[in-house]
């Protein structure tokens, strides 16, 4: 199935507006996502994505707080 973007287009056109700040969040995760790229080879991280892996470790080693499913869904309006 061929998607282009005139088809996202259409399909953020039947979006109602008050879902419109949850699907840019979606949007912006996907795009941010993109640009990070974390692997470089199918299988192979990138460096950069090996030191914030550790360095997310070492926070939670630490004592470090993460985010609840439930935060995340009130995040996006879901909770």
């Amino acid at each position: 199935m061929s998607i282009d973007r005139s088809d996202l287009h259409a399909l953020l056109d039947r979006i109602p507006e008050g879902d419109l700040p949850v699907i840019r969040k979606v949007l912006l995760a996907v795009a941010v996502e993109s640009d990070v790229a974390p692997v470089a080879v199918e299988g192979d991280l990138t460096d950069a994505a090996r030191r914030e892996i550790e360095a997310a470790e070492a926070y939670f080693d630490k004592g470090g707080r993460g985010i609840s499913h439930e935060e995340i869904l009130r995040e996006f309006g879901l909770g």
